[in-house]
């Protein structure tokens, strides 16, 4: 399996764009990657798609830290928002890890690719009117905080449960709340980044904890050799993500992002 690192370092690259200018982590890229070159490799179907996750989410809690740290630089970060939401978000995450046995992963899936679609074609719609296109400061939020809040929860249990890190589920919805679409991107990145640490660490302890046996250089659910090959690959690339969505024009972005979102679906209907 080391003689694909190289294959790891580009898919970090892609990755590092993807969370730098959508703020989506790159999971979406990295577990259907990881799926085919592990199959490829041998890794047991009992263990195939848990490692991919645990992996993805180990790597996303690193390009998702850096695309923050750009998206602060750039001012795109709602932090007083953030600050709120992280709380109930990681307990929707912790949920998530402790009943995800007892949720049908299928009808979140089908939850998630409904709603996804949905909001594409939402922005999708926007483009196409040509209207909403300014991206001003963040405005006050549309919903009650207390909704806001177990929405945000429910985001959190959903993204843990599934395995994605929860851009293309927050990043639509902080901009529903009332803030700009750049800034949600930047929000939604910060908080993906502890997230999907929590995640990467639940995947850690129960593939320790587990019988079955794991590749050589695992620990537990996180193949370290990708997991390195896919960081330093989205070193680069994250910052210069991040670069690139200030210069694009709004409207071009909510097109970008909504085929983002309709790629996420696609990609659901395999987990």
């Amino acid at each position: 399996m080391l003689h694909q690192i190289p294959i790891y370092l580009i898919t970090g690259c892609a990755a590092g764009y993807l969370a730098g200018l959508f703020g989506v982590g790159g999971g979406i890229i990295i577990v259907p990657i990881l799926v085919i070159l592990f199959k490829a490799s041998g890794i047991p179907p009992t263990i195939l798609m848990p490692l991919a996750i645990g992996t993805s989410m180990a790597v996303v809690s690193v390009t998702s830290l850096m695309g923050a740290r750009a998206h602060h630089a750039n001012g795109n970060v709602d932090w007083t928002n953030a600050k709120q939401l992280l709380p109930v978000v990681l307990l929707g995450v912790v949920a998530g890890a402790l009943l995800g046995s007892y949720i049908p992963r299928a009808f979140l899936a089908g939850c998630v690719i409904a709603f996804e679609v949905g909001v594409a074609a939402l922005f999708l719609s926007q483009a196409v009117r040509k209207s909403g296109h300014e991206d001003g400061p963040s405005t006050n939020i549309a919903m009650p905080p207390a909704r806001m809040l177990a929405m945000s929860s429910i985001l959190g249990l959903v993204s843990s449960v599934v395995g994605i890190a929860g851009g293309t589920l927050f990043v639509p919805f902080l901009s529903f709340c009332g803030i700009g679409l750049r800034k949600a991107i930047g929000t939604a990145t910060a908080i993906g980044a502890p997230l999907s640490l929590v995640a990467a660490f639940v995947y850690v302890m129960t593939g320790s904890l587990g019988s079955k046996s794991l590749p050589p250089y695992s620990l537990g659910y996180v193949y370290l050799p990708a997991f390195l090959g896919c960081v330093i690959g989205g070193i680069w690339t994250t910052r210069h993500g991040a670069m690139l969505g200030l210069k694009l024009r709004l409207r071009m972005l909510k097109v970008a992002f909504a085929l983002i979102l309709l790629g996420a679906a696609g990609k659901m209907l395999f987990i």
